[in-house]
């Protein structure tokens, strides 16, 4: 049977993951007898080999893109300059207002909005093609208006970006085929 790590917690159903170095977590309610996980994992062993194997086949295939701190700050500061011009461009069109943009090294998310107007742009996200980090602004930018996703967020994004799908769908591709090393390993 597979080795799994085991995270008890308030839940009412078993659940298996597998993370991205192999790793199969097993999430269980703290009531559920250990025979009981160990059954499922069992009868999800086909499902956890092809997703391992899918695992290691994507990873192996992944650009690794390594970047000293110079060349961060150097990413960061041209990140500033071309997503504001690009926030400036987009708000003007969809009639909005930003307060500020503000460049992190978020490894998780391209970007976020808050009700202050504040947005927050990964620095990563020069590095992607333009139409691709139009589709982040936008999205960022229809925050101001609708902070959610509802119907009427996505109306708006479609408004500016009608084929804002093929964009998100492209953005993740492209983030799933490069693995980011920083500190110039």
């Amino acid at each position: 049977m597979t080795e799994y790590k085991l995270v008890r917690s308030m839940r009412k159903t078993v659940a298996i993951t597998v993370e991205a170095d192999g790793t199969v977590v097993v999430r269980a309610p703290h009531t559920a007898a250990r025979a009981v996980v160990d059954g499922f994992v069992q009868s999800k062993q086909a499902w956890i080999e092809e997703t391992t194997a899918r695992m290691k086949q994507r990873a192996a295939a992944r650009q690794r893109v390594s970047l000293t701190p110079e060349q961060i700050r150097e990413c960061k500061a041209k990140a500033r300059a071309y997503l504001t011009s690009r926030a400036e461009h987009f708000a003007g069109i969809m009639g909005v207002r930003f307060k500020e943009i503000k460049i992190s090294s978020a490894h998780t998310r391209w970007g976020s909005c808050n009700a202050k107007g504040t947005i927050n742009f990964a620095y990563r996200l020069v590095l992607a093609p333009p139409e691709l980090a139009d589709y982040v602004v936008v999205h960022e930018l229809a925050h101001l208006v609708e902070l959610n996703h509802s119907k009427r967020f996505w109306r708006l994004v479609d408004r500016i970006l009608p084929d804002y799908k093929d964009r998100e769908r492209r953005l993740q591709e492209w983030q799933n085929g490069l693995e980011f090393i920083q500190g110039g390993f």
